[in-house]
């Protein structure tokens, strides 16, 4: 990713690229520190997350397979207080490249990255882990950076897959939850992602269904409710960032802006 130009956080004049990382990372601590001071679940969920297996259809408990996993997925709606959705971030284009990771055969990596600012926009990419269990679609999410320590360790599980008639996956639906020790859930988030950005809304309400047919409906209506992702916009200005793209102001582990600051 190249330095910014002018975006949604200049007001006279564009802001260098430290100091818009500087701006990015003040905003996204704020977000953190509010929604950290916060249960995500005080009403409207059961007691604690329900078992990851319990949530999944049959067939994927049954037939999941990790090389049709991996790829290219579009986010086309979520649950989620990690992804900023309102003023002043309100990110879009959120998108997810899944791959085996190269040097762990247990595990995999998701290069999850959202844009924001008006235009095309800028893009800030992560790097997120998951382990990978001898369950199929039962997974154990990590997160080393410091925004949000109550998420170091978090569940995952593939609820639901879309299967095209060769056999591909053309969409998943994925649920993530964490039990707060003190009890309650501390931490609940549905993802909607599809291989392609932009889809018709029968396709949509096909996988609301399925989610809905496990039970999970709680993790979509609980407030603030299902957003939906604006995908047009990077679509119309072909700013996606590069599926290999590096990592940039969200990586694991980054302490300061200096580590993290791309040039």
């Amino acid at each position: 990713l190249k330095p910014s130009h002018c975006h949604a956080f200049c007001v006279d004049s564009c802001l260098s690229p430290t100091r818009e990382f500087l701006a990015f990372e003040m905003l996204r601590i704020i977000a953190a520190m509010v929604v950290s001071a916060l249960a995500d679940c005080p009403r409207g969920c059961p007691e604690r997350c329900p078992a990851q297996e319990a949530v999944q259809t049959a067939w994927v408990r049954k037939n999941f397979d990790l090389a049709k996993f991996w790829g290219v997925y579009y986010e086309l709606a979520y649950h989620d207080n990690t992804q900023p959705h309102t003023w002043p971030i309100q990110a879009t284009c959120m998108r997810s490249v899944k791959s085996q990771h190269p040097g762990d055969a247990k595990n995999y990596k998701d290069l999850f990255s959202l844009n924001f600012g008006a235009g095309g926009g800028k893009n800030a990419v992560c790097d997120l882990e998951f382990n990978i269990t001898d369950k199929p679609g039962v997974f154990l999410g990590h997160w080393s950076g410091s925004m949000r320590p109550d998420l170091h360790s978090v569940s995952n599980t593939v609820v639901d897959v879309g299967v095209a008639a060769n056999g591909s996956y053309t969409w998943s639906l994925e649920f993530q939850c964490k039990d707060d020790p003190t009890g309650g859930i501390q931490f609940v988030a549905v993802n909607f992602y599809h291989r392609n950005p932009l889809v018709a809304d029968s396709e949509f309400q096909e996988m609301m269904q399925r989610l809905r047919a496990r039970g999970l409906g709680w993790a979509v209506d609980v407030d603030p409710g299902l957003t939906m992702v604006d995908q047009k916009k990077c679509v119309d200005h072909a700013s996606y960032p590069p599926i290999d793209a590096p990592v940039h102001w969200c990586g694991q582990g980054l302490a300061d802006a200096s580590e993290s600051m791309i040039v």
